[in-house]
């Protein structure tokens, strides 16, 4: 007699914490329809405790979702192809984070995440445009999100991720969200950030992000559906120094979310780090790939070289250098608008205590919120419960804006 079992698939994680977390993301992304928790758990079963098949194996499935929704959009079934390309996209973007930074296979799974999220776009209820935001000589990638009906009362936040997160990524981690309480949302990318260097892949990050977010500002206050009075600006993970600087400098800025404050860079990320790393020999970019995984494992040669890209360093002690320039501490008495201070109990101490200096220091109202492990949502930006986290900004951005 056959048996009857209720699934194949099993809900397994990693070992390896940074492969667990990146699981996580994926499934955070899904509440908002970047992810299908089968498919991500059907993928995952093909990979072991390293990231060497991961760009394959999402590539791979990434690539048949988006013949599913090209099938879709062909035979005229526009919410189904809608709901594929986000997919797609998405998972274009995982198989694009485990690639080496400099090699050619993450630019393309980067462009294909692009590809599949402008063949969404046109298919949802709301507006969704991708815009160009003029920065000196050059145009920063953005997208402009604005509910069907019109935002309520021209109510607009500007969003912007950190270290390794793209618009695309952040649409099904913010703007989803934002457009179903009538908010506009406009989504960008400055120097250093992925999105910004498929374009420019020289342009890496600076210490003053209170100059390309200005330009993101004029962009957004130039637009006839913004309210210049309901301004608000939403930093998350790195993003949370961005937005701390802009606010110091910026007026126009009139509600801020970080998730969560960084007002030391070079602190927050050693925190990451052994005890001691400043004192390490210093380890030439050049030098990475010849070092056995048993000596440095493959996710952290992929970190230091991405972060080398990105800074436009070639060692660590160059890195680790530059790191001291990214600091907010001074000027934060000229934050004036109100704030809301985010932070999982999850993501350690430094994290806790970089919150701390923030609210002792801000000129302006702060409302702290700490999400706990019994919520589900202490991971780094919440990835565990990306509903949760973006009801308490969305439902703060009401009552302040």
């Amino acid at each position: 007699m056959a048996g009857i079992e209720r699934t194949a698939t099993r809900i397994t994680g990693f070992a390896n914490p940074e492969l667990d977390f990146q699981l996580m993301r994926m499934l955070g992304a899904a509440s908002y329809g970047g992810g299908a928790s089968g498919e991500i758990f059907a993928a995952r079963a093909g990979l072991d405790e390293t990231p060497r098949e991961w760009p394959r194996r999402f590539a791979d499935l990434a690539a048949d979702i988006e013949r599913m929704a090209d099938v879709a959009l062909g035979r005229g079934h526009r919410v189904s192809a809608r709901e594929h390309y986000g997919r797609a996209a998405m998972y274009y973007r995982s198989a694009e984070y485990f690639c080496d930074p400099f090699a050619g296979e993450a630019l393309q799974y980067g462009l294909a995440s692009q590809r599949c999220f402008a063949a969404a776009m046109p298919l949802f209820a709301d507006s969704v445009t991708a815009i160009d935001i003029p920065f000196g000589d050059l145009q920063l990638p953005g997208y402009f999100c604005a509910p069907a009906g019109g935002a309520v009362d021209g109510r607009t936040l500007v969003a912007i991720t950190g270290f390794d997160g793209t618009n695309e990524e952040m649409f099904f981690s913010a703007a989803r969200a934002g457009l179903e309480r009538g908010f506009n949302v406009l989504l960008a990318q400055g120097p250093g950030q992925v999105s910004t260097m498929r374009r420019y892949p020289d342009l890496v990050f600076r210490p003053d992000y209170e100059v390309p977010l200005a330009a993101v500002v004029d962009a957004a206050l130039a637009r006839p559906e913004v309210n210049p009075d309901k301004l608000g600006l939403y930093g998350v993970s790195f993003g949370g120094y961005f937005a701390t600087r802009a606010a110091i400098h910026d007026p126009r800025i009139r509600a801020l979310v970080l998730n969560s404050p960084i007002v030391d860079l070079k602190a927050y990320l050693l925190g990451f780090l052994p005890p001691g790393a400043e004192e390490m020999e210093d380890l030439p970019l050049s030098y990475v790939d010849e070092l056995p995984d048993e000596v440095m494992p493959l996710t952290m040669k992929l970190s230091f070289k991405s972060a080398c890209r990105r800074y436009g360093v070639d060692s660590s002690h160059a890195w680790l250098k530059r790191l001291a320039d990214f600091r907010a501490e001074e000027g934060l008495e000229r934050i004036a608008c109100p704030t809301l201070a985010l932070v999982g109990e999850g993501e350690g101490e430094e994290a806790l205590r970089q919150l701390e200096v923030f609210a002792s220091k801000a000129g302006g109202r702060v409302t702290r919120h700490v999400f706990t492990r019994a919520e589900g949502a202490d991971m780094h930006c919440q990835v565990g419960n990306l509903p949760l986290g973006l009801a308490v900004v969305f439902d703060w951005l009401e009552e302040v804006l």
